[in-house]
């Protein structure tokens, strides 16, 4: 048995799908992305696979409106 000791990993959970812009409530079995950028990291959930795969394809294409706003 193996136990990490030390580091505590801290993510930011998106619930909503970047594709459809929907709020989702059950996240289990939801397919996701965990985004690293200098040790922030984020969980972005989406409703299906298929939404997954065409974030992606291409990330910048797809972002999420709150963000969207604050980068304007």
């Amino acid at each position: 048995m193996q136990f990490h000791t030390g580091v505590l990993k801290m993510y930011r959970i998106e619930t909503t799908d970047p594709i459809t812009g929907k709020s989702l409530s059950r996240l289990d079995n939801m397919p996701f992305v965990i985004e690293d950028v200098e040790n922030d990291s984020l969980v972005i959930y989406f409703e299906s696979e298929r939404n997954r795969e065409l974030y992606l394809k291409n990330p910048t294409e797809h972002r999420l409106q709150h963000y969207a706003k604050v980068s304007q």
